[in-house]
């Protein structure tokens, strides 16, 4: 009964059973790979407890909270998908028998399968922007609303492109690939259009203090905000400096150097990823 009822055996008998007949020593590391770290980490958070009382953790609850954002893993994603990007530029410049060459197909299926993940999830994306150009349309602030036009219309495209990939669109004059890099030149130009939006707001707070707006002069606590914002949009000029470079190589609009231009990824998704991290 239980034969003709399950095509494989659930628990023994099958290689895919829970407990499998043996073959080798191999074998046996690699089906108490996952019981191991179990047993691990288990050990790890009893030790915790013995040395501290306690079986909580506000480090690992802050990181909880963080991993638990879409946002922050799609960031912590893209530092590793751009490690990928810069380990291979790296491997571009190595001796043709260096053992570490052997691991590049590896490294570009991580690199690949991280960014078609990330693009999945950018599904909805351009929501939270659609108010955002409304209300920008309604005050007449032209500059901020081609900025979110810009990011609206990339969002979409990447959605198309994502469509063409899986196959459930075909274009006449566009291979998944041509549109794609068409569609970066639109996020290019975002990226200089938000540095611009950065620098604006920096001369607007600077001119508000200027005028001893008491929302940035009247106290410590206000100069102190100021001095704040500014920072954030300076690191944020940075931040769409090094990824207008990227875009400019990734498009192939021109071409650069791998190595390089993974690092700029790295550091300007820890610049992203660090916004996420959830506040003591």
């Amino acid at each position: 009964m239980a034969q003709s009822f399950f095509n494989t055996p659930v628990l023994m008998g099958h290689n895919e059973g829970i407990v499998p007949p043996m073959k080798s020593g191999a074998h046996a590391m690699q089906l108490f790979a996952g019981p191991a770290c179990m047993i691990l980490v288990l050990g790890l958070q009893n030790l915790k407890k013995n040395l501290t009382g306690s079986h909580s953790s506000k480090l690992y609850e802050t990181i909880w909270k963080f991993i638990s954002k879409a946002e922050a893993r799609d960031k912590t994603g893209r530092i590793v998908q751009y490690f990928c990007r810069s380990l291979q530029g790296f491997m571009g410049h190595m001796a043709a028998d260096h053992p570490l060459l052997a691991w590049k197909p590896v490294v570009a299926e991580v690199q690949s399968t991280l960014a078609w993940a990330r693009r999945t999830h950018r599904w909805g994306k351009e929501m939270p922007h659609i108010p955002k150009l409304g209300k920008a349309l309604q005050e007449g602030d032209i500059f901020e609303a081609t900025q979110c036009m810009v990011l609206i219309t990339f969002l979409i495209q990447d959605h198309i492109y994502w469509l063409l990939k899986v196959g459930l669109l075909k274009f006449q004059n566009y291979t998944p690939i041509q549109w794609h890099r068409r569609n970066l030149r639109f996020i290019t130009f975002s990226h200089v259009l938000n540095f611009s939006l950065c620098w604006r707001s920096i001369l607007r707070i600077k001119d508000k203090q200027s005028k001893k707006d008491p929302a940035y002069t009247g106290s410590e606590q206000a100069l102190q905000k100021a001095k704040n914002d500014i920072y954030d949009n300076q690191r944020m000029m940075f931040r769409y400096t090094l990824t207008f470079i990227q875009m400019v190589h990734v498009s192939q609009v021109k071409k650069m150097d791998d190595w390089y231009i993974g690092i700029m990824g790295m550091i300007s998704s820890y610049i992203d990823a660090s916004k996420q991290w959830p506040s003591s």
